[in-house]
C-alpha cells in the first residue's frame, strides 16, 4: 500500500522573507546594518520570480525503535538515526517523510552572478535560496502540527540526513519510502538538487513533544540549524 503524499505549493510572497535571516551566514551575532540589508533585499526583489517552491509528506504508522543501536525501522526499511534523533523521536506513534524545495531557478541565478560580475549578488542569492526552503519547510511543518492537533496529537522536531548524526547516505533509503520527491534527484553521494532542497522526517504522537535542537552536545558545528531561533510549535 503506498500512503498518500500530501503536497504543497508555497507562492514566495506567502513567507515574508526577512533579509535579516540571512544576517548570521554573512557574519553578523544580530540584524544587518542598513546598508547591506538594502543590498539583500535587491536581489530578493530580484529573484522573487525565481522560485517554484513545493513540498509535502508521507505518514507512516506503527515505526519500530531499536533503543540498543539506535535505529528507526518503517515499514521495511530500518534507518541508522543515531542516539541524539532517537532520543527526540522514540515515543512516536507516526513518522512524517517529508521533502521540500525552493526550485532551481533561484540556483540557476546564484551561478549566473558567481560567473558574471557580480559574485556578491550570487553569494546573497545563494544564502537567501537557502533562507527561503527553510521557511517553506517551516510552514508544511506548522501546517502537519495543526493538521494533528486536531486528533489531539503533537509533532517533534524535523531531523535530516547529514545532521545530528544520522548518515547522509540514508537520503537513499528515505527518497525510497517515498510516493513523489517533486522532481528532486539525488547523486550518487546522497546530494539533492535542485540544491535548494531539504528533506527528512518528524514524529508524530500524543507523547512527543518538540523541542529546540539540541545543539550543545552536537559535533556538527557549522550546521544550518545551529543559526535557527526556533520556538515550540
Amino acid at each position: 500500500m503506498i500512503n498518500e503524499f500530501v503536497e504543497y505549493h508555497i507562492p514566495y510572497g506567502e513567507l515574508a522573507v526577512d533579509p535579516n535571516a540571512a544576517a548570521p551566514m554573512l557574519g553578523y551575532d544580530t540584524d544587518l546594518p542598513d546598508d547591506i540589508v538594502e543590498m539583500v533585499q535587491e536581489v530578493m526583489d530580484e529573484t522573487a520570480g525565481c522560485y517554484d517552491i513545493r513540498g509535502g509528506y508521507v505518514i507512516f504508522d506503527n515505526p519500530n525503535f531499536d533503543k540498543d543501536d539506535y535505529k528507526l525501522t518503517v515499514g521495511e526499511t530500518t534507518f541508522q538515526i543515531g542516539k541524539i534523533i532517537f532520543h527526540q523521536l522514540k515515543r512516536s506513534a507516526q513518522i512524517a517523510a517529508f521533502v521540500c524545495t525552493a526550485g532551481v531557478g533561484i540556483e540557476q541565478y546564484s551561478r549566473a552572478m558567481l560567473a558574471g560580475n557580480d559574485p556578491l549578488k550570487g553569494f546573497i542569492a545563494d544564502i537567501m535560496g537557502g533562507v527561503v526552503v527553510e521557511l517553506a519547510i517551516d510552514k508544511i511543518q506548522q501546517l502537519l502540527s495543526d493538521n494533528k492537533k486536531a486528533d489531539g496529537l503533537h509533532i517533534t522536531n524535523r531531523y535530516s540526513p547529514g545532521y545530528c548524526g544520522w548518515p547522509t547516505f540514508e537520503q537513499h533509503k528515505l527518497f525510497a519510502q517515498l510516493p513523489t520527491t517533486l522532481g528532486i534527484r539525488l547523486t550518487e553521494s546522497a546530494l539533492m538538487q535542485p540544491v535548494k532542497s531539504v528533506s527528512g522526517i518528524i514524529g508524530i504522537g500524543a507523547d512527543v513533544k518538540f523541542n529546540p535542537y539540541t545543539c550543545r552536545i552536537c559535533e556538527a558545528t557549522q550546521c544550518v540549524y545551529r543559526f535557527k531561533k526556533v520556538s515550540n510549535t
